[in-house]
């Protein structure tokens, strides 16, 4: 499974980067600009994941995502998360 995601510090940025998304600004694009995660700097690429690799809440809604599909806001303890998942 490989995925993007975009690791947001406070709920206030959370509505205006998916209304970006929805009027079709880059993924990759807002990941560099707004991301929290050092994955930034690789456009927000998680790169292969596994399943021991991710918390529960973010598995379980990439199990039930399709590829290219965003999902979130979901909230772990290291913020909120953006999600599109890339390939299964």
């Amino acid at each position: 499974m490989q995925a993007r995601h975009i690791l947001l510090k406070t709920p206030l940025l959370v509505d205006p980067i998916l209304e970006l998304l929805e009027h079709g600004s880059d993924f990759a694009q807002l990941a560099r600009e707004h991301s929290a995660c050092p994955s930034a700097e690789n456009d927000g690429d998680w790169g292969q994941l596994t399943q021991e690799a991710l918390p529960t809440e973010i598995l379980d809604a990439l199990n039930e995502a399709n590829v290219g599909e965003i999902i979130g806001p979901i909230k772990t303890r290291h913020g909120l998360h953006l999600i599109k998942l890339e390939s299964v």
